[in-house]
């Protein structure tokens, strides 16, 4: 079998030569992955995860904080993009008053405003939602930065505006729920 240029890339990226390697990671399904391997697990959905918790952990021992949540918040626009999920926001936008009870609703999220320019949004699981880490159990709380990438696009979209969204609560930093305060 030859090896095609794609298969080159995402081998390549997979052994960790670049950080392009997260659309590749990204096209495996890591929805199926655990934690601990065994002959009915897939060996490159975990070697994906293990990487992805391996590369967090580097960057938290190598990186001061802002940098890590630059770089991590930088690669929400994957998951954003791979949901559609303007498609989702479309009849919201440019109405955040009915967004935010679409999202209590659909998703159980509880919302409400601090102030008429801030709304804390909780999304009210007690586990993380990201499907990156499911059946993973180490916790990786720079992966949090990219939930406020994804949160400032969403509301960011809804609004017609730039946002900034900042987790106050994980459950990756020990915290009951994952909750954004999101500046309007």
């Amino acid at each position: 079998m030859s090896t095609t240029r794609r298969n080159f890339i995402k081998t390549a990226c997979l052994g960790g030569a670049c950080l392009c390697g997260f659309s590749s990671i990204l096209e495996a399904n890591p929805l199926n992955a655990i934690s601990e391997k065994n002959e009915e697990t897939d060996p490159k959905v975990s070697m994906n995860q293990f990487w992805i918790a391996e590369l967090l952990n580097n960057l938290d021992a190598n990186l001061d904080k802002e940098s890590i949540r630059k770089v991590v918040k930088s690669v929400s626009v994957a998951h954003y993009n791979d949901l559609n999920i303007e498609n989702i926001l479309a009849p919201y936008k440019g109405k955040l008053e009915e967004f935010v009870p679409f999202l209590e609703k659909e998703w159980g999220w509880i919302c409400s405003f601090k102030d008429k320019n801030t709304l804390i949004a909780n999304e009210n699981k007690p586990h993380c939602v990201c499907p990156l880490v499911k059946g993973l159990n180490e916790k990786l709380p720079a992966l949090c930065y990219c939930s406020e990438g994804f949160a400032e696009r969403m509301f960011g979209y809804v609004c017609q505006r730039p946002v900034k969204a900042t987790v106050i609560s994980s459950v990756f930093r020990g915290d009951k729920y994952c909750v954004y305060q999101i500046e309007l």
